[in-house]
């Protein structure tokens, strides 16, 4: 996740605020988007006049699933390439350790019930791409890969970190100083295209996992080596902003036409060895390359119009990105107890989406208030800092005896667990109430 650059060296660019700023509406987004979708079986028997709105809905969907996800990985490497500029590999290391594990175990053992199947969601962990039905962390995959990935790359991360001004760095400045943009928008993407082409055949992507595994893992790898050019980035970033305006829309249509009218199934998600199809022909290499850069320009547009208008601080930013990864845990156990119940009470997809993610919003900001104020709770949710962080807090800075504040933690530390409890009681009575 993202780490804040350090704010006294002179030699080190300054804070971006933009960077920030998405990665606080891609997770907003995710919240929506997770809601939307979990609940898109309630759009049978709604309201005839609101299927005008359907398509749409689709479309905003699907063009969104092919982006959200990669810009995140993209922030989370950037979000590396800051925490590498004062950290050595074994920090980092340590680090990501704690900021990653902890909350994945916690995850993975006790907000998806593996306390009671230690055995199986233990190997579950340790089983490469076991399928998102056996998943034993859930939606915390992201987590999972980025903890992965931050391993696997280290070694490449400390080189360039010793070697600032070496080949590496030298490299990424040639290619984003490539006349008209051409470097930054082609050679990525063509990569990207390479591994969709070799491994996309061969099994259906999903999670993170297969052929989006190494995908994935070259969007993080092309945010660390971005924000490591520095400067030479962000004035790219304006000089393709209009031709990637542009061109996204377009690439855009492509993608939605290729993955309707393509006889292939799974022609985007891949897999269709596995339905009898050749791995290779025209198709599916246009395919490959149409979705690629698709997703790539779509990082691009976003990153660039925010390098634009989002580069400012502001009273709410701290807060919220802090809120980010405590409130992406929780946001999965709040989204489908409303679906549920929405469900039987017959309320129509669109006013159950627009209600339901305002209540989500609210659970998870509710949830942040707590568990930041809970000492032991922090850490397993995501959260930097311990005590230190907690006494900055209202009430404790308000409180001057200590035998008061003991009696506010312990207080706050009870509210935590209760929270904890109601979060597996809210997914227990969504499957519940599913099954009726």
């Amino acid at each position: 996740m993202i780490h804040s650059p350090p704010k006294t060296s002179t030699h080190q660019s300054p804070r971006r605020h933009d960077i920030d700023w998405l990665r606080v509406v891609l997770f907003a987004l995710l919240i929506w988007f997770h809601y939307a979708v979990f609940s898109l079986g309630q759009l049978e028997g709604d309201d005839s006049s609101m299927e005008i709105f359907n398509f749409p809905l689709f479309i905003i969907i699907g063009v969104m699933h092919q982006w959200r996800l990669a810009a995140l990985f993209v922030i989370s490497g950037m979000g590396s390439a800051f925490a590498f500029r004062r950290r050595t590999a074994k920090t980092y290391i340590v680090e990501r350790g704690v900021r990653l594990g902890f909350p994945l175990l916690f995850a993975t053992f006790i907000l998806f019930f593996g306390i009671f199947e230690p055995k199986k969601a233990l190997l579950g962990l340790f089983t490469i791409f076991p399928g998102s039905e056996d998943m034993p962390y859930g939606h915390l995959w992201f987590i999972y890969n980025l903890l992965i990935y931050s391993v696997i790359l280290t070694p490449l991360f400390g080189h360039v970190r010793k070697n600032p001004e070496g080949f590496v760095v030298r490299a990424v400045r040639s290619i984003l100083n490539i006349r008209f943009g051409a470097g930054i928008m082609l050679l990525p993407a063509l990569i990207l295209t390479l591994n969709a082409i070799l491994f996309k055949p061969w099994g259906f992507g999903e999670v993170g996992m297969w052929w989006e595994f190494p995908r994935y893992l070259l969007y993080f790898l092309f945010g660390y080596l971005l924000i490591s050019a520095k400067e030479d980035y962000f004035r790219v970033l304006d000089r393709i902003r209009l031709p990637i305006s542009i061109l996204t829309p377009i690439l855009a249509f492509m993608w939605f036409v290729m993955s309707e009218v393509s006889s292939i199934p799974n022609i985007m998600a891949g897999g269709w060895v596995n339905e009898g199809y050749d791995a290779y022909s025209t198709t599916t290499i246009l395919a490959a390359s149409i979705q690629s850069f698709h997703a790539w320009f779509w990082c691009l547009l976003i990153f660039s119009w925010a390098s634009k208008f989002l580069n400012r601080p502001s009273k709410w930013l701290a807060y919220l990105n802090e809120a980010v990864y405590p409130t992406y845990i929780v946001h999965m156990h709040l989204t489908f107890f409303p679906i549920a119940i929405f469900g039987i009470l017959g309320v129509g997809y669109y006013s159950g989406l627009a209600i339901g993610t305002i209540l989500v919003m609210v659970g998870v900001i509710v949830c942040f208030e707590i568990v930041r104020r809970a000492t032991f709770a922090r850490t397993i949710f995501g959260l930097k800092g311990g005590h230190e962080e907690v006494a900055k807090l209202y009430p404790y800075n308000r409180i001057e005896k200590k035998e008061l504040r003991v009696v506010v933690a312990i207080g706050f530390h009870v509210l935590a667990a209760s929270m904890t409890a109601l979060l597996l009681a809210l997914l227990i009575g969504a499957g519940i109430i599913g099954g009726l």
